[in-house]
């Protein structure tokens, strides 16, 4: 929908989520040195905010006793001892007392308070002389850093507001991003971030409209009386429009909206060509909660990810396996008869779990992540949640699907593990499957490579497009300053994927695709094309994904797919597939 409007006061940044957010700003600090915002409590807000910074001391304390703990297992009592300076510095009465009174005399909540203490401390540590006394307030800075992490709580940061915002923030952890409030945010700007960042990923399920990449000195001097229309489809944010810009945007969100209800309407018709190919179209989701009741009637094939890494996102306390039993047994019975795909602990890369490793990795995303933590740093985890998944397993479909895995001695190891684990099953008299369907997670060219090897000891393939295009093109997917070079539909990652599904017809099993390409229409045709059986995306894109399908012949998607093959730019792919889809699917173009 071409519009209309003045843009002088906007800047650009990289859509990650669809949709139209319009609404006043609320910054987000993070536990650097930006100021959070000041909120006024009042006298009967006063209690609540020295509760909330007593339950974040107590969590800083705890988490810095694990790190000593850990420290005095892998090195000596000298080097985990520095951390007893900072186990000081939380309990001390002065530097508490300091925040507590703030709190009290100024009426602000807990955030604004601790910062403005950690200011009034660190100037005092300037003017010490003493070197060593000086260094203390490094000390000072690290604790202000874990309390204010603790103390940060995107759930509560809507408090004292009288109106929903728009969330302006340098960056979201994924768990911030779980715990916000989809009922009173109504979007999200940040500074960093991609398209297949897990941040948006989560932006996608939640239905919130999404734009990062946004250079900071464009949002430094946003406050919360400033308004925003955050553009979700084209990237685009604009400051203050004036009224017949917001209204212009109004009139885009409600067409949007209108567009999306006539596809649900097609929610009953079967996802398939026009000559008569069926493509099961699957969920992916964030947590086992989940609405069967209103999947079942959507045409939904079954779960094709279920991502549990957000189970152990808590720092203090990681489930236990009868917890995890108890939320898989749940999420079986309620699924009924459709199949559902749990992949296991995918932590690691830009999912950090504190209390999970101590490891200090300088590239993250090519060390010990998914399987090869579970297999080498945290096995006795693995071992619970594939003891708690051998047990639900009994109460409907359940397959298992590893992460980032490259070589088939991952596969034997896991095998290995589940059949001791069966074995220990058995002697205890718990009730459990013998045997579960196992997945590989398609995520390197590596793994591409060896996908006929790799197919014999499986049982289905899932393609994780989002890790593989960002391997295949040698990319960080979460630095903006690259994300010029993010392409799908490249051919290399083309060629990696027909690569797959050959290999996957080696050993007659079925290959899904599980990453950001399956919920996106055009590309999603030509994963078809390639020989995908599966699609699975956020419940959002189903629509879409199906219009698309339903528009197109199994003939059509074959040829695009083929020529797709012989191109040498991503440019030319895209140009393939949008002309496929504009003769057949021309709504589409106009989002």
């Amino acid at each position: 929908m071409e519009l209309s409007v003045n843009l002088t006061n906007s800047f650009q940044g990289i859509a990650v989520s669809p949709g139209i957010g319009i609404g006043r700003v609320m910054k987000l600090a993070g536990p650097g040195n930006v100021a959070p915002e000041r909120l006024s409590i009042g006298d009967s807000g006063i209690e609540a905010e020295l509760e909330r910074l007593r339950c974040a001391i107590t969590a800083t304390a705890d988490q810095l006793l694990s790190l000593q703990n850990e420290l005095r297992r892998k090195l000596n009592n000298l080097d985990a001892d520095i951390f007893e300076a900072h186990l000081m510095l939380v309990r001390d009465r002065t530097f508490v007392g300091e925040i507590e009174k703030r709190i009290k005399e100024e009426k602000c909540n807990a955030e604004y308070a601790l910062y403005e203490a950690l200011e009034h401390f660190q100037k005092v540590f300037a003017t010490i002389r003493d070197e060593y006394l000086r260094e203390r307030s490094l000390d000072l800075r690290d604790v202000g850093a874990r309390l204010m992490e603790n103390l940060t709580d995107v759930r509560d940061v809507m408090k004292g507001l009288d109106d929903s915002r728009v969330i302006v923030a340098a960056s979201l952890t994924p768990s911030e991003t779980a715990r916000l409030d989809t009922s009173r945010v109504l979007g999200f700007v940040l500074e960093t971030g991609s398209v297949t960042s897990h941040t948006a990923i989560l932006a996608r399920s939640l239905n919130l409209p999404a734009v990062v990449g946004v250079p900071g000195i464009s949002l430094a001097n946003l406050t919360g009386a400033d308004k925003l229309i955050i553009d979700g489809f084209s990237g685009r944010v604009i400051v203050n429009p004036d009224s017949r810009t917001e209204e212009a945007y109004r009139l885009k969100a409600r067409a949007a909206d209108e567009f999306q209800a006539r596809m649900k309407a097609d929610n009953a018709l079967p996802p398939e060509t026009v000559d008569g190919f069926t493509v099961p179209l699957a969920l992916n989701l964030d947590s086992a909660c989940c609405d069967f009741s209103q999947l079942k009637g959507a045409g939904i094939s079954g779960i094709g990810l279920v991502r549990t890494e957000f189970m152990f996102l808590n720092p203090h306390h990681h489930p236990t396996e009868e917890e995890q039993f108890e939320i898989y047994k749940k999420l079986l019975i309620d699924a009924g008869d459709l199949s559902v795909v749990i992949r296991t602990m995918d932590i690691g890369g830009d999912k950090v779990a504190a209390g999970i490793t101590t490891l200090n990795e300088e590239n993250p995303f090519l060390g010990l992540r998914g399987i090869r933590l579970a297999l080498r740093e945290r096995k006795d985890l693995f071992k619970a949640q594939l003891r708690a998944l051998l047990r639900a397993g009994v109460y409907g479909n359940l397959h298992i699907m590893l992460p980032m895995v490259s070589s088939v001695t991952e596969l034997w190891e896991t095998r290995e593990i589940i059949d001791e684990l069966c074995c220990e099953l058995q002697e205890q008299g718990l009730e459990h499957v013998r045997e579960l369907p196992l997945g590989a997670m398609i995520e390197t060219p590596g793994a591409a490579l060896i996908a006929g090897e790799l197919s014999r000891i499986c049982d289905f393939f899932s393609i994780g497009t989002n890790d593989l295009v960002q391997y295949t093109r040698a990319i960080d997917r979460g630095n903006e300053h690259v994300s010029y070079l993010y392409h799908p539909a490249h051919p290399s990652v083309l060629q990696l994927i027909k690569k797959t599904v050959e290999g996957a017809k080696e050993g007659g099993i079925p290959v899904a695709v599980c990453g950001q390409m399956a919920a996106d229409p055009a590309l999603a045709v030509l994963l078809v094309g390639l020989g995908v059986n599966e699609l699975s995306m956020v419940e959002s894109a189903v629509p879409l994904v199906r219009r698309a399908i339903r528009s197109v012949s199994m003939y059509e998607t074959v040829q695009a797919a083929e020529a797709a093959l012989k191109c040498a730019r991503a440019a030319d792919v895209e140009e393939i597939v949008a002309g496929l889809l504009k003769t057949r699917f021309p709504e589409v173009a106009e989002l």
